[in-house]
């Protein structure tokens, strides 16, 4: 079976990837592989046992590598998620001498919609891109019309070495609770649920121009 990506713009030749070690960064590595493109990998360490398990997997499992960690204490009144956030991205802005390719995808964004809508923003997605010039690095997310399905599958297919971060399961973590709890009921209402949603995106936001295989 070949796989096929529904890409959002034109993949760069030389790139930096936020790479986790997860399921998601490791099949889009080697997926960019194949490409024979120039990509030096950026990982966030966030201080836990599984930031530093990932730093060391990642060391062995990927070619060049630049690693970040925690500097700064939390803030009071901060959520752990925004700190960790506003800290990789900090991280990621020393880096604008080409595209910073993240590896949002379908089911990632479809999450994030539905958290902003359960706070009263209607609307709410992730961006394409964003940066670039004097706005600092260039981010780019292509696989944004990619779903968690079909990168499973490709992980199987291509036996994608990765590991998993047991934070994933932690209900404390809104996202978490939409995706395990909220989008499987709704795919109950709507099977076609992901269909449909990426329609609405390509048509309303990114634009089918823009789309590629």
């Amino acid at each position: 079976m070949k796989f096929h990506f529904d890409i959002i713009g034109k993949l760069p030749n030389k790139l930096y990837l936020a790479c986790s070690g997860g399921m998601d960064s490791m099949v889009f590595y080697h997926f960019l592989l194949q490409g024979k493109r120039d990509i030096i990998c950026l990982y966030f360490n966030h201080g836990t046992f599984h930031g530093r398990h990932a730093e060391s997997f990642l060391r062995a499992a990927v070619g060049p590598l630049k690693c970040g960690n925690i500097t700064s204490e939390m803030p009071v009144g901060c959520s752990k998620e925004d700190f960790w956030r506003k800290c990789r991205y900090e991280f990621f802005s020393k880096f604008n001498d080409r595209p910073i390719i993240t590896c949002h995808h379908l089911n990632d964004q479809m999450e994030t919609f539905y958290q902003g809508l359960a706070h009263g923003d209607l609307g709410r997605l992730i961006p394409y891109k964003r940066g670039g010039g004097s706005l600092g690095p260039l981010y780019i997310r292509p696989f944004l019309n990619v779903p968690k399905s079909l990168i499973k599958m490709y992980a199987d297919r291509h036996s994608v070495n990765y590991i998993d971060d047991p934070s994933n399961l932690n209900f404390d973590f809104t996202r978490n609770r939409i995706r395990h709890k909220v989008i499987p009921e709704l795919l109950k209402v709507n099977p076609g649920l992901f269909k449909s949603f990426t329609k609405l995106c390509n048509d309303c936001y990114y634009g089918k121009a823009n789309i590629k295989s």
